[in-house]
């Protein structure tokens, strides 16, 4: 099918933090926002204020549109589809968020000919501020339905600022397992960093450890990726410094030994697949963290 040409006319469907902030940046740009849609009532009218549009009910009525934007749960994704799927104008695309569900929930929508669209921000978003200012910039998973693609990957490129890559329907579940290990992994060993910290009572152990995490970050995107970019006593073959690690935390909080070790064994297969250390390296540090647990 012709891809819409710009500008482009809107509507949103679910007021979820990353589709009223793609939406919100498009208007930005110049497009118009047509209406608003929520299963709750007030969230559609405090959205649609925000974006400067009116609410409706999806239910009942579909605004004219050249792109609609399901901002749901990914569980709601196929109903909604079809939903809505009668009342789409001719040539219009349905573009959902979702990471690990690419075009296939969206099949009412191409059965009745319309064109669809995943597109997957590969950021943290815990609210729309945040998201208007971090998916500028941030890489997007694209899968779209035949003719699409490069209406899509532009689409992200020139008016969301954002890194397209094109994913295949296939491989959208592991395109979103390694964004989620990313930031959730991210997130879970800062926990584990501060609850080390409190130990000792250190006050805001997050402000001491988060321009650490960010810092790591920055010198990973720059820099060729985690592997290339691992310090500290692992890759200098510093035994003695994890074993210091392990014996002041068995003091002090034995509880948060295991979580030590779990990250050390991490650090040392990426350590290993970089080719950081060699595998005596490795098993040296294996057999003290072992050693030490025990």
């Amino acid at each position: 099918m012709s891809a819409p040409t710009t500008p482009l006319r809107l509507v949103l469907i679910g007021a979820g933090r990353v589709g009223t902030a793609v939406t919100e940046l498009l208007r930005r740009r110049g497009h118009e926002v047509a209406g608003v849609a929520s299963r709750s009532t007030a969230s559609a009218r405090r959205t649609a204020e925000l974006l400067g549009t009116d609410s409706f009910d999806h239910l009942t009525m579909l605004p004219a549109a050249d792109v609609v934007f399901l901002g749901v749960p990914d569980g709601a994704i196929e109903e909604v589809a079809g939903e809505v799927a009668e009342r789409l104008q001719p040539g219009s695309v349905v573009v959902h968020f979702a990471g690990t569900s690419g075009i296939d929930p969206l099949a009412p929508v191409l059965d009745a000919g319309a064109g669809a669209a995943a597109l997957h921000p590969v950021q943290a978003c815990p609210d729309v501020r945040s998201a208007l200012e971090r998916i500028p910039n941030s890489a997007w998973g694209v899968t779209a339905s035949g003719g699409l693609e490069s209406w899509a990957t532009d689409l992200v490129a020139r008016e969301l600022g954002g890194y397209p890559v094109v994913v295949a329907e296939e491989h959208r579940p592991l395109w979103h397992a390694a964004a989620m290990i990313t930031s959730n992994g991210i997130a879970a060993l800062l926990a584990t960093g501060e609850a080390l910290l409190a130990s000792i009572e250190t006050e805001a152990p997050e402000r001491v450890l988060g321009p650490l995490a960010a810092g790591t970050v920055a010198s990973a995107e720059v820099g060729g990726g985690g592997a290339a970019t691992l310090t500290g006593p692992v890759v200098r073959a510093e035994s003695d410094v994890i074993a210091a690690h392990l014996e002041h935390i068995v003091r002090a909080a034995p509880h948060l030994v295991e979580d030590y070790a779990r990250v050390v064994r991490f650090i040392v297969a990426a350590a290993l697949s970089g080719r950081r250390i060699d595998e005596q390296t490795a098993r040296r540090v294996l057999e003290l963290v072992e050693e030490r647990r025990g």
